[in-house]
């Protein structure tokens, strides 16, 4: 570790999305003999689901953990530069809330039938939204991949009302779903962020006071005690900064979802993560350290 706690932050933060995108590269389905691979052997849902819907509902934990690696690399950089303060909280949301997801589909013995439908799930809201940008302009070929999208969505639901699931078709800005709706962004990512309950809310709440220009958000980055009188009448000035303790503090949730996405890359997908092990526990010691909440889990040569 250095003397310098935003090069330590940075640093750490960037290894692990480095080695997460290279732990993806490396695999990019599940393994073979593992949880996954032995729940998508049989295919028993094959049918307008697809030929392999089982093995395909690995996909969305794929590209989701790819956009957490991909947000969080993005967020070591902004913190190296020391001038970004606001973007650091937007990007670590974001793959927060993509590990939330892929540690939703990915969670362990809820059976073949319910992880198609929490993939289908995630692929019919993506539909869905696809209707609502382009559904308004008026020419031909976006009426005809409309009609795609809606003939798409049509054999999802059939297919899973044939299983034994209930369908509920969009409404308005709502997307079509089979069962029971997806729980929400703040809900996945407490899920994922912590056993305490309500940890991963609270960080969700506060990340998006900042991505959506809040003012109880932005508030944060004003320097106190350091008001500067402008010239205009009833106006103020303050510097906007923030200190590394509590960067660290209002981002943690990020290494804390991403590791547990690697535990479920891990236990579900069967994948070899002992290169990984060291790049969490040094990301997790170095920013419980400068946030003020030591890591309580291994050392950092990976003893308990």
């Amino acid at each position: 570790m250095s003397s310098d706690p935003f090069t330590d932050l940075a640093r750490t933060l960037g290894t692990f999305a480095d080695g997460l995108r290279a732990l993806l590269d490396a695999n990019k389905t599940v393994s073979p003999g593992s949880p996954g691979d032995i729940e998508a052997d049989q295919e028993t849902y094959a049918g307008e689901w697809g030929d392999h819907p089982s093995r395909d509902s690995f996909a969305p934990v794929l590209l989701t953990s790819f956009s957490c690696a991909d947000h969080l690399a993005a967020a070591a950089e902004a913190i190296r530069t020391r001038h970004i303060v606001a973007s650091p909280f937007t990007l670590v949301r974001a793959a927060a809330e993509a590990a939330g997801t892929a540690c939703y589909v990915s969670e362990r013995g809820i059976g073949s039938l319910e992880r198609i439908r929490r993939s289908m799930n995630w692929r019919l809201d993506g539909i869905c939204q696809d209707v609502l940008m382009i559904r308004d302009f008026g020419i031909p070929e976006a009426a005809l991949k409309v009609a795609h999208l809606n003939s798409r969505i049509g054999a999802i639901g059939r297919a899973g009302v044939s299983h034994g699931l209930t369908f509920k078709k969009a409404a308005g800005i709502k997307s079509a779903r089979l069962g029971d709706e997806t729980p929400s962004a703040m809900t996945l990512m407490d899920q994922c962020a912590s056993k305490t309950p309500r940890l991963g809310a609270t960080y969700q709440r506060l990340l998006s006071s900042v991505a959506h220009a809040k003012a109880h958000g932005l508030m944060r980055f004003l320097v106190t005690g350091t008001l500067i009188e402008s010239d205009q009448l009833g106006q103020v000035l303050a510097p906007i900064n923030i200190s590394a303790r509590d960067l660290a503090r209002h981002l943690l949730v990020g290494p804390l979802c991403a590791s547990t996405l690697v535990e479920h890359l891990g236990c579900f997908a069967g994948w070899g993560i002992d290169e990984m092990s060291p790049l969490v526990i040094r990301m997790l010691h170095a920013w419980g350290r400068i946030a003020g909440t030591p890591y309580p889990g291994a050392d950092l040569h990976g003893h308990p």
